[in-house]
């Protein structure tokens, strides 16, 4: 008897470490992330990053500048340097990522 009490209580100990956990992960999931929108202009287009000088972005306090922006994978379909363009970006670990770019219509 005492091997059953010991047994159920180690189970319901498990499984409330797993309802925990399960919780804890739903609610990393479903926070929104922040996505940025801009205009610019590309600077230089590579596989894994692309060079836009921006105007400035009042949302994160940047002042106008010339960066970096990670590609996602699979990479975005490249645009000459030169093009005016409307682009999407978002925070990941290592800097800002593209979400979308394509050519202004302006």
């Amino acid at each position: 008897m005492r091997n059953l009490i010991t047994a159920v209580f180690i189970s319901l100990m498990f499984s409330s470490f797993v309802s925990a956990a399960e919780m804890q992960h739903h609610q990393h999931a479903s926070q929104d992330v922040a996505v940025y929108h801009s205009k610019g202009t590309v600077k230089a287009w590579g596989e894994q990053k692309v060079s836009l000088a921006h105007p400035a972005i009042p949302a994160l306090n940047w002042p106008p500048m010339t960066m970096n922006f990670l590609q996602p994978q699979p990479p975005l379909p490249a645009l000459a340097a030169g093009t005016a363009v409307e682009f999407s970006f978002r925070q990941v670990d290592g800097g800002y990522q593209l979400t979308a770019i394509r050519a202004s219509q302006d």
